[in-house]
């Protein structure tokens, strides 16, 4: 199963459509943790969608799990969407990209062996990648954590996050370092290209 995460790449970097799923606001952590992990159980699965969609572009589908109302759900996608223009997106094709609360997070990652303070992983087989909320809105504690973490300016997260993503998308490849050499590519608005992978995994089935 191809699960791609931002993970451990910021030294590197240093070195060189909306859906709300759920109820009133004052839902707590607690009644939301069942449904997120019947939610995300055995992935890939479609996050519930019970208020009426935004409909953002064509081909990218944005997405926001349990515990968002309409109104906050909207913010934050606005915030994600405004860090994706820069970028070619539409080179995915038909694509969901899915927020998910930062009290909800590491209940989502860390079952699966994920790293719990990389904020955003990609789904390949399902064309999905899943962002924290802690990149696109103040989330206290979290962001502190996140900050201390990856020790790069806050503004600067979200972008680094999104273009990481990117990397394993635009050429569906696993490898963290073709992710960085494509988030590279897109900091310096060159063109993509994913003939290196094409030709690693050819050379891989020999």
């Amino acid at each position: 199963m191809k699960i791609f995460c931002f993970c451990m790449m910021v030294l590197a970097f240093l070195q060189g459509s909306v859906q709300a799923q759920s109820g009133p606001a004052e839902t707590k952590s607690g009644e939301n943790q069942e449904n997120l992990v019947s939610l995300v159980t055995g992935l890939p699965a479609e996050p519930r969608n019970d208020l009426k969609p935004y409909q953002g572009s064509s081909t990218q589908r944005f997405v926001c799990n349990t515990g968002y109302t309409q109104k906050e759900c909207h913010e934050q996608v606005t915030v994600l969407r405004k860090a994706l223009e820069r970028y070619p997106v539409g080179q995915l094709g038909n694509w969901t990209w899915v927020l998910v609360r930062s009290e909800d997070w590491k209940a989502l990652v860390g079952p699966r062996g994920l790293d719990m303070d990389s904020p955003a992983f990609t789904f390949s087989p399902k064309r999905e990648t899943f962002v924290e909320e802690a990149l696109v809105t103040q989330i206290a504690v979290r962001h502190r954590e996140l900050l201390l973490k990856w020790n790069i300016a806050d503004k600067d997260l979200l972008d680094l996050a999104v273009r990481h993503e990117l990397g394993h998308a635009l050429c569906n490849d696993p490898s963290e370092q073709s992710a960085d050499r494509v988030a590279r590519l897109l900091e310096q608005n060159k063109t993509i290209n994913c003939d290196a992978v094409s030709k690693r995994k050819s050379a891989s089935r020999k």
